[in-house]
């Protein structure tokens, strides 16, 4: 199976990236980033999850415990935790401290605040859960790093990983990118999701972001859900 990447000019891939032997090997035929001009080849780990699962990619918006409760990932055994049979966990930016579940990889744009995030984990849930088993990033500073530009915020990066690590489905949770609080906020904090950081067309407000929508039609292929949000609308719900 081939999956088309979206195109250089959005600061993503441009290119193939063919699945072959087995389901576990993964091939880019044609590499170019938009990030700094400099090209290099998908990560040892590209394709190494497909035929594995779901990946749940969840973002620190104030939803995401709602949309993880939503889509069946609600434990109680114990003292409660995240996880759902068949799928895997991805964590965004600095929901990596709070997340009571393991986590097989946690993804940033920006890998020097991961490596602090992951450091403030609380330690209830490192001795209970362990930490991230691969940290991911478009920036040196990961385990693994990708050759994205960094566009439409790290949600988008994250999702893009999924799809490299080559889970046949990706559901996010908690990454609506609307203007509602994230990282802990309180309810009444606003963000710029839908004016700046992950805006629609100049002049639109609640446009579909234009790297998204990229990457929707020419990535996505169709395996990409959200529980909330923007996203939800322009992906669909699982």
């Amino acid at each position: 199976m081939c999956v088309r990447t979206a195109n250089a000019n959005a600061g993503l891939v441009s290119g193939i990236i063919c699945v072959t032997g087995g389901g576990q090997h993964m091939a880019l035929d044609e590499l170019l980033t938009g990030y700094g001009g400099r090209a290099f080849p998908l990560p040892k780990i590209a394709g190494e999850f497909r035929g594995k699962g779901g990946l749940i990619v969840c973002g620190d918006a104030a939803c995401v415990w709602d949309d993880l409760e939503r889509f069946g990932a609600r434990q109680n055994a114990g003292q409660g935790s995240v996880a759902k049979d068949g799928w895997h966990t991805m964590t965004v930016n600095k929901l990596v401290e709070v997340f009571p579940g393991r986590i097989h990889h946690a993804y940033s744009n920006q890998p020097h605040l991961l490596n602090k995030f992951i450091e403030a984990r609380r330690c209830e849930y490192r001795q209970e859960f362990g930490g991230p088993e691969h940290t991911h990033s478009c920036n040196e500073g990961a385990k693994w790093r990708w050759p994205w530009g960094g566009q439409g915020t790290s949600g988008l990066g994250a999702v893009l990983v999924g799809l490299g690590l080559g889970y046949d489905q990706v559901v996010l949770c908690g990454l609506p990118l609307d203007n509602g609080p994230h990282n802990g906020e309180p309810h009444w904090r606003k963000c710029h999701f839908e004016k700046s950081e992950a805006a629609g067309p100049k002049g639109i407000v609640n446009g579909e972001n234009s790297h998204w929508k990229r990457a929707r039609e020419l990535a996505f292929e169709g395996k990409v859900r959200s529980m909330s949000g923007r996203t939800a609308e322009w992906l669909g719900r699982p």
